[in-house]
């Protein structure tokens, strides 16, 4: 019993170690900001959770509660690759956090927008890195919704230049 409680209590604090960050994978989206003027749009399956908060973040549009004279946007649930393996995480778990590791996320994303009768899609791969390390205590701001917005912002204004 007693070495079942040290087990235990040795995988917990290794996987309590290793605090996730997030970050755009293309450097040159990292650093991208939304000094355009904003479409008001309305979404209207607001139920895609994840997907929302993605385009929530990335201040591509402004997001209204109201329908009426402004843009539809009809989220599509996205799709995230990763890895098959996860043999990158053991280092992180063996050193209780001291040694750093990552997966890196490939993500499609993409929405329809209804504006006057005129109906478009978008379609993005979104590039995110997830880092393992001790000392992401210190980024605990880098959501994954908050980098893949940022990744979204930075695929937009690229794709409109």
């Amino acid at each position: 019993m007693f070495k079942i409680a040290i087990y235990s209590f040795l995988v917990s604090t290794s996987l309590w170690s290793c605090i996730p960050a997030y970050t755009v994978s293309n450097k040159e989206y990292r650093n991208a900001k939304a000094d355009f003027t904003k479409q008001k749009a309305f979404v209207a399956n607001k139920d895609l959770k994840k997907e929302f908060d993605i385009l929530k973040h990335s201040k591509i549009y402004e997001i209204v509660d109201d329908s009426t004279n402004v843009a539809k946007i009809t989220l599509h649930p996205m799709t995230t690759r990763t890895p098959f393996c996860g043999n990158p995480m053991i280092g992180s778990m063996i050193t209780l956090g001291l040694m750093p590791s990552g997966f890196p996320y490939d993500i499609s994303y993409s929405y329809d927008i209804d504006e006057k009768n005129t109906k478009k899609n978008y379609q993005y791969n979104l590039k995110v890195y997830q880092s393992l390390w001790l000392f992401n205590i210190f980024r605990l701001g880098k959501t994954f919704s908050k980098q893949s917005g940022k990744a979204l912002l930075g695929n937009y204004i690229a794709s409109n230049k």
